[in-house]
C-alpha cells in the first residue's frame, strides 16, 4: 500500500479531529451561555412578579430573548459543523482502515444489488461481506451506490470509449483527495446527519414528484387568493378596532372554505416532498461543490455540462427548492399548524411554490442527481487507485484477450497475496487448471474474474500489467443444490453450464467474446462420464470464440493440449512436502500437475487412511 496515501488520510484525520473537538467544545460553550441566559431571563420576570422594578426591566428580558434566540440558531450551526468535520473524520477512517485491511466491517456490502442468476457476481464475492463492492463503496447516495453497483455487474458501455473515459476519471479524481472527503462529507449530512451506519437516501419519493403528471391543478383563482387573502387577513386583524366586529374571522373563515376543494392534494404534494426526503435540501451543497471543481477529464467535464444543461445552475435550483422546503418543514409545530399556518395559508402557498418549481425544473432533477451519483462512482473507483499506485490501469485491446503479468486478487491482502502471469491472446484460448487441494485453483480463476470486473469498470487491476478486450464474464464454481426447487448440485451445475454455453453461442459472431471461469468442472459426477462431459464443454466453447480457464482435478482433460493444439494450455498448481509438512507456494506452473495431496490432507486433519 502507497504511504503517499497513508500520510493523506492521517493528515485529513488529524486535522477532522481537531475540528471536531473544537466544535464540540464551541457547542458546550453556547449550551452553557443559553442556560445561563435563560435563567437570567426568568429570573428577571420573576423579580418583576414580587417587586416593582423599572420599565427598562423589560427591554432586558427582550434582549436576553432575543439573544438567547441568536445562540439556538449559533448552536444548530455549530452541531450541524460538528457532524460534517465527523462525516469527514470518518472518510480518512475508512481510507485508513482499507489500508490496513480492516475494511470487512463497512455497513455498505451491496447486498441490495444482489441479483439471482446473475452470471458470476455470486462466485466472485462481488457484493456482501469482504466484497469487492464493499471494498470500493464511497458513494452516500442511491444513485451513485446503484451506478457503481451496475458497473461491477457489467454494465461497461461502449467498449472500450466508455471504459477509457472512466480511466481517465479515475486517474484524474485519484489525487483529488480533498474533492472525495468534501462530497463524501456532504453526502453523508443528506440521510443520517452524517452519522455511521445510516442508510443511504433514497431520492426516488422526491424524483417522482418532480416528474410526476399530477398537478395541483387549483386553477387561475385561488393562486391569487392564497397570495392575497392572508394580507388582507392580518390587515384586518392590525385594525380590528376600526373596522366591525370579528371581520378577521369572517375572512378567516373565507380562507378556509374556499381552500377546501384542494386541501387534501396540498396534504399529499407536502408529505410526498418534505417527510419521505428530508435531507432532499443538502443536495445543493454536493452539487455546488461538483460544479466548481475545476476538472481535466472529459467524463468529469460532462457531468458538470448537466448540471448547467437547463440554463440555470443545478445548485441554484436546489437551494431554491431548500428554501421552499424550510418554509414548508414549520407546519412540523403543532402551534403553528393550529394557528399561524391556517391564517396564513401557509401549506397552500408553499405547495403552489413548489408546483412552480416542479414546472420550472422536476424534469432536470433526474439527469442532475445522475450526474452527481456518476461523479460518486468515479470518486469510489479513484479511491481505489489513490491508495493502490502499484495496481496497473489496464490496455484495452482492440479484440478478445485477457492478457496479465504478475496478476492477483484484491480482496486478500497484500503480505498474503501471491501473483502469477496469465495469457490468453486471443478468442478460443482455455487454460486447464490443474493441482492439489487448496493449492490455489480456484483463487487463481476469481483472480482473473475480479480483475476483469474492475477493467471493464474503468478502475485498475491487480496486476502489475494487464491487456484486456471486451470481453462478457460468466463463470460457474459456486453451486449449490435447492430442496425447495427439487434441485440436485449437478443438476444445478448443468443449469449453470447450459448458461455458459448458450452465452458463447450467442456471442461468436461478434466481436465480444465470452469469457469463461469453470472451478471443479462436473465434480458431482463419476470420474469417467465427468471426462467426457467436461472435454466436450471446452471443445464447445473455445470452438465458439470464448476464452477462459477451467479448474479440475482430472488430469485425463489435459488431453485436449494436444488436440487443439495452441488452442489449449496446461497449468497447474502444486504443493511442497517436508516430512509431515506441507506447505503451498500459490505459484502457477506450466504443465500437468505430478502429485494429490487428498490422502495427505485425510490424514492430517486425523482421518485414518488404509
Amino acid at each position: 500500500m502507497d504511504e503517499t496515501a497513508r500520510a493523506a488520510y492521517q493528515a485529513g484525520a488529524a486535522r477532522s479531529t481537531l475540528a471536531v473537538e473544537t466544535c464540540e467544545a464551541r457547542s458546550r460553550m453556547i449550551g452553557t451561555t443559553r442556560l445561563v441566559i435563560a435563567l437570567a431571563a426568568v429570573g428577571l420576570c420573576v423579580a418583576m412578579a414580587w417587586a416593582p422594578l423599572p420599565r427598562a426591566t423589560w427591554i432586558a428580558v427582550a434582549v436576553l430573548v432575543v439573544v438567547f434566540a441568536a445562540l439556538v440558531v449559533q448552536h444548530g450551526r455549530v452541531i450541524a459543523q460538528r457532524d460534517r468535520f465527523a462525516a469527514a473524520l470518518r472518510f480518512h477512517a475508512r481510507g485508513l482502515a482499507r489500508l490496513d485491511g480492516k475494511w470487512h466491517d463497512e455497513p455498505s456490502t451491496g447486498d441490495a444489488f444482489v441479483t439471482a442468476n446473475h452470471p458470476y457476481a455470486g462466485d466472485l464475492d462481488v457484493f456482501g461481506r469482504a466484497s469487492l463492492f464493499q471494498l470500493l463503496d464511497a458513494t452516500e447516495t442511491q444513485v451513485g451506490a446503484q451506478l457503481l453497483a451496475a458497473w461491477l455487474k457489467g454494465a461497461v458501455g461502449a467498449y472500450p470509449d466508455d471504459v477509457r473515459a472512466r480511466q481517465a476519471a479515475v486517474r484524474d479524481l485519484a489525487p483529488r483527495v480533498a474533492f472525495r472527503e468534501q462530497i463524501s462529507a456532504l453526502g453523508a449530512m443528506l440521510g443520517g446527519g452524517g452519522r455511521a451506519g445510516e442508510s443511504k437516501p433514497d431520492p426516488g419519493p422526491f424524483l417522482a414528484w418532480a416528474e410526476g403528471e399530477t398537478p395541483l391543478d387549483a386553477g387561475p383563482f385561488i393562486p391569487w387568493f392564497a397570495r392575497l387573502m392572508p394580507l388582507v387577513t392580518v390587515a384586518a386583524i392590525a385594525f380590528a378596532r376600526s373596522l366591525p366586529s370579528f371581520t378577521w374571522v369572517g375572512l378567516v373563515v373565507l380562507q378556509l372554505v374556499v381552500t377546501a376543494q384542494v386541501r387534501g392534494r396540498v396534504a399529499k404534494i407536502a408529505a410526498a416532498v418534505t417527510s419521505r426526503e428530508r435531507g432532499l435540501v443538502g443536495y445543493a451543497e454536493l452539487i455546488q461543490a461538483v460544479e466548481v471543481e475545476p476538472f481535466e477529464a472529459d467524463l468529469l467535464k460532462t457531468a458538470q455540462e448537466k448540471l448547467h444543461a437547463s440554463g440555470a445552475r443545478a445548485t441554484a435550483e436546489m437551494a431554491s427548492l431548500g428554501r421552499i422546503l424550510g418554509f414548508l418543514e414549520a407546519r412540523q409545530n403543532e402551534v403553528f399548524r393550529a394557528f399561524v399556518g391556517p391564517l396564513l395559508l401557509w401549506d397552500l402557498n408553499c405547495v403552489l411554490f413548489l408546483e412552480a418549481w416542479r414546472l420550472r425544473a422536476g424534469a432536470r432533477a433526474r439527469p442532475w442527481l445522475e450526474a452527481l451519483g456518476h461523479v460518486e462512482a468515479l470518486a469510489s473507483l479513484s479511491g481505489f487507485a489513490f491508495e493502490r499506485p502499484d495496481h496497473a490501469f489496464p490496455e484495452l485491446a482492440p479484440s478478445p484477450c485477457f492478457v496479465a503479468s504478475s496478476l492477483g486478487h484484491p480482496l486478500i491482502a497484500e503480505g498474503k497475496r501471491v501473483a502469477n502471469d496469465v495469457a490468453l491472446d486471443a478468442r478460443g484460448r482455455a487454460l486447464i487448471v490443474t493441482g492439489s487441494n487448496m493449492s490455489g485453483k480456484s483463487t487463481l480463476l476469481r483472480a482473473m474474474g475480479v480483475n476483469a470486473i474492475l477493467a471493464l469498470a474503468g478502475a485498475p487491476a491487480c496486476a502489475k500489467g494487464l491487456t484486456i478486450g471486451d470481453l462478457r464474464l460468466v463463470t460457474s464454481m459456486r453451486v449449490s443444490d435447492s430442496l425447495e426447487e427439487g434441485v440436485s448440485h449437478f443438476y444445478a451445475e448443468l443449469q449453470r453450464l447450459k448458461m455458459v454455453i448458450d452465452m458463447a453461442r450467442g456471442s461468436s459472431s461478434g466481436s465480444r467474446a465470452v469469457f469463461f471461469l469453470l472451478d471443479e468442472i462436473l465434480h458431482g459426477t463419476n470420474s469417467r462420464e465427468r471426462l467426457i462431459g467436461a472435454r466436450a464443454i471446452v471443445r464447445e466453447l473455445v470452438g465458439r470464440g470464448a476464452l477462459g480457464a477451467v479448474s479440475t482435478h482430472d488430469l485425463g482433460i489435459g488431453d485436449l493440449e494436444s488436440e487443439l493444439a495452441g488452442q489449449v494450455k496446461n497449468v497447474h498448481f502444486e504443493e511442497q512436502v517436508e516430512g509431515e509438512r506441507m506447505t503451498f507456494d500459490y505459484r502457477l506452473r506450466e504443465g500437468l500437475v505430478q502429485s494429490s495431496n487428498a490422502l495427505r490432507l485425510m490424514k492430517l486433519v486425523g482421518i485414518d487412511v488404509l
